[in-house]
């Protein structure tokens, strides 16, 4: 069971490293922008909300962190394995921590990376469209990370049936 809490750790880190490069990236370009920024790209069309450059700019990192905040509570709440399937007296007697708690947790942790990646994507496309550098959100790379993180979900479901399989199996 270490080498399972050391993944879920792994894991946490990589994500506060992800929102620590989007505030960085953002607090680092922002004194850099044009006066009339792009605050949100239309991700199926060239048109761009525009504004004078504000505090608006930090939409991305902050809704990052705030996806981050949540995530990470939920990862670790009583309530979200109520909602996973423990009963409540099953976390009442500690027995919350099964192998399936942790690869909910897994699956949490290895999903919010991939928000993460595209809301950095997105922050990165604004401070590129706003020096005319690039014309939008690189589509190809948007829509794979959405792809990947849709991927996730079955198979999460298949390695939890297969958890279930062989404890039905041990006893």
């Amino acid at each position: 069971m270490k080498w399972i809490n050391r993944i879920l750790l792994l894991l946490l880190i990589f994500n506060i490293i992800l929102v620590g490069v989007s505030w960085v990236m953002s607090l680092y370009a922002y004194p850099k922008l044009p006066q009339v920024t792009p605050v949100w790209l239309d991700l199926f069309g060239s048109t761009f909300f525009r504004t004078e450059k504000s505090l608006l700019f930090f939409i991305c990192p902050t809704a990052q962190t705030v996806f981050f905040l949540v995530f990470n509570f939920l990862g670790r709440s009583k309530w979200f394995r109520r909602i996973a399937g423990r009963g409540a007296s099953e976390i009442q007697s500690g027995k919350g921590k099964t192998p399936f708690f942790a690869l909910e947790k897994e699956f949490i942790y290895l999903a919010l990376i991939f928000f993460n990646l595209i809301f950095i994507h997105v922050q990165r496309s604004l401070i590129l469209v706003a020096h005319g550098v690039e014309k939008g959100v690189d589509s190809f790379y948007f829509w794979s990370l959405f792809g990947i993180l849709l991927l996730l979900i079955p198979y999460y479901r298949i390695r939890k049936k297969i958890m279930n399989q062989k404890r039905k199996e041990i006893g």
